[in-house]
């Protein structure tokens, strides 16, 4: 009798060991996920602009995660978002654009709701930010068995087709996060590096920095829907100037003057203005979706 309630006695224990094991496994494991769940990642893009020429540009793109969303943005055009409005203010007092130094060309932004399977794009055009839902696009990943080290993690190639083109892939299950840049979601682990086959847009990670701030959006926002945000698009794709006619119809009293601070002719300023646009559409063809339009 003694020996049979010294056996359900260890067995008891045994279970009790396995299960507080488990338990204690699984509070580890979520407390290494929760840790990673909040990360801002600095990634150097490398892009050919215009197909035309072997010429490339480098910017540096943050993809801030957190939880179970992301935004991915160009921190130059955060800075811009930000002293946009004392900008204005000065236009519309002295009709003199101020000069500003910070310069880019990657003009937009992705926000994605990874549980609610959402994206979202923030498209900047004429100096607003159109925000409208997006396609949420499911990849069809293949996963294969190259490895390689990036900083110090170990990552993983994966291939897929988006966009028009083939991309590689490398990601890390050390950081479980299925996010990556732009509209790049689904892998089991953090893309540190993604590319497509053609040399045109390379994604490689600088920096990986565990944050604690939730993600912010810029305040600035044109919410709309994808489709009038395209008609939008076609609009200034035909007449450029719109949007500056439009804010000058509103603000009739300014006057014009050229960045050495002399007066502008109207027309002359819309002929410049639909010159430049132009000429950004024109060097400007290689979008990383092939079959979009890249305006600004």
């Amino acid at each position: 009798m003694m020996a049979k309630t010294f056996l359900k006695l260890l067995k008891l224990k045994k279970y009790i060991l396995n299960y507080t094991n488990r338990v204690l496994f699984t509070s580890l494991l979520f407390l290494c996920f929760f840790s990673y769940a909040q990360v801002k990642v600095i990634y150097e893009v490398k892009y050919k602009p215009d197909s035309t020429i072997e010429k490339y540009n480098i910017e540096e793109m943050t993809l801030e995660h957190f939880e179970d969303k992301s935004y991915f943005y160009n921190e130059t055009k955060f800075k811009l978002d930000s002293i946009y409005d004392s900008v204005t203010t000065e236009y519309l007092k002295t009709g003199q654009i101020p000069k500003i130094s910070l310069k880019y060309e990657l003009n937009f932004g992705i926000y994605k709701n990874l549980s609610k399977q959402e994206l979202y794009e923030i498209q900047n055009v004429s100096s607003r930010n159109f925000f409208y839902k997006s396609d949420f696009e499911k990849l069809n990943w293949k996963i294969t068995n190259e490895k390689k080290q990036i900083l110090k993690y170990s990552c993983t190639k994966a291939i897929v087709i988006f966009g028009g083109r083939i991309w590689e892939a490398w990601f890390s299950k050390d950081i479980p996060i299925p996010d990556g840049p732009y509209k790049f979601f689904g892998l089991p682990g953090l893309i540190l590096e993604i590319y497509d086959t053609g040399n045109n847009y390379h994604f490689s990670t600088v920096s990986v920095i565990k944050k604690s701030e939730k993600i912010k959006l810029p305040t600035s926002l044109i919410k709309t829907t994808q489709i009038n945000y395209l008609k939008i698009k076609n609009k200034l794709i035909r007449d450029p100037s719109l949007f500056v006619r439009e804010s000058i119809m509103r603000n009739n009293d300014v006057q014009i003057k050229a960045t050495d601070g002399n007066p502008l002719q109207i027309s002359e300023l819309y002929q410049r203005i639909d010159k430049e646009f132009n000429y950004f559409i024109q060097t400007h063809n290689n979008h990383i979706e092939k079959n979009k339009i890249w305006i600004r």
